[in-house]
């Protein structure tokens, strides 16, 4: 007999927890939970859960405030773990190119930044991959997660790795935090878009209000491969993995080159 969602999301945190050392540096932490978080891939929770996976957004808030590891990262990198986003730490990692994305680029261009009103019939998605950008912040003496997860090995995103700092200084560029499953089920349920039997977030009806969106670490922890009941049905899983901010708008004063890996050489000039 399988769990339930809520003894899971509980193994989940105990796993993140089981190698926690009140010492340890943010940039170990950090690489711990993305560790352990991207093992909780769809066919993971699945079998973990018997499909069952169904909770509730307090009592998954509740679950993830006891996570020792979080509370020690919240106090080198509070912004990581429960927002607001710090606009000055982005970072845009570009890869190599892949068979199933032969045209990837790995520097950014405006022209090539495709709004949620440029691609109205892509299909519905939890975190999407055909429209805006993605940049994760980078610790003050560190990588950001992004970085940290290609540490890992994919060979869906081959080096080299181009990381680019972008400067987000458009004061009028609001950005939703999304801080836990409370925010999630909230957000999905006031941008409700159903699709089949699952309830999704409609991206071009968020970009008529935000410029971004944070999905913070306490987020990801609560809601990875977890619905939850909003007005219209139940949300579909996300998997965000590691903490991450989607741009759905061009906000960006200036990009620069900060590095070349592997192997590749430290850039300070401008990009």
């Amino acid at each position: 007999m399988h769990p339930t969602p809520i003894r899971v999301l509980a193994r989940r945190t105990a796993d993140l927890d089981a190698s926690t050392d009140p010492n340890a540096s943010a940039d170990a932490g950090l690489r711990h939970f993305t560790s352990v978080m991207s093992l909780w891939t769809e066919p993971e929770t699945a079998a973990q859960t018997g499909g069952r996976n169904v909770i509730a957004a307090a009592d998954a808030d509740e679950v993830a405030d006891s996570c020792v590891l979080l509370r020690l990262l919240s106090r080198h990198e509070p912004s990581l773990v429960q927002g607001p986003l710090d606009r000055t730490r982005q970072h845009w990692i570009g890869t190599g190119p892949h068979e199933l994305t032969p045209s990837r680029h790995p520097t950014l261009a405006r022209e090539r930044f495709t709004t949620p009103r440029e691609a109205p019939t892509r299909p519905p998605s939890t975190k999407p991959f055909h429209l805006g950008l993605y940049t994760s912040t980078a610790q003050r003496n560190g990588p950001g997660m992004w970085r940290m997860y290609l540490d890992q090995g994919s060979n869906l995103h081959p080096p080299p790795w181009h990381t680019w700092e972008l400067h987000v200084t458009d004061p009028a560029a609001a950005v939703l935090e999304i801080t836990g499953a409370c925010d999630w089920a909230a957000f999905v349920g006031r941008y409700a878009s159903v699709h089949a039997d699952a309830v999704f977030p409609d991206w071009g009806e968020v970009a008529e209000d935000y410029a971004g969106v944070h999905v913070t670490l306490r987020a990801i922890l609560a809601t990875q491969g977890f619905r939850f009941a909003v007005e219209d049905g139940l949300t579909a899983p996300p998997y965000w993995d590691i903490e991450s901010t989607l741009w759905l708008r061009w906000c960006f004063s200036s990009i620069r080159l900060v590095e070349v890996a592997p192997p590749g050489a430290l850039s300070c000039g401008p990009a």
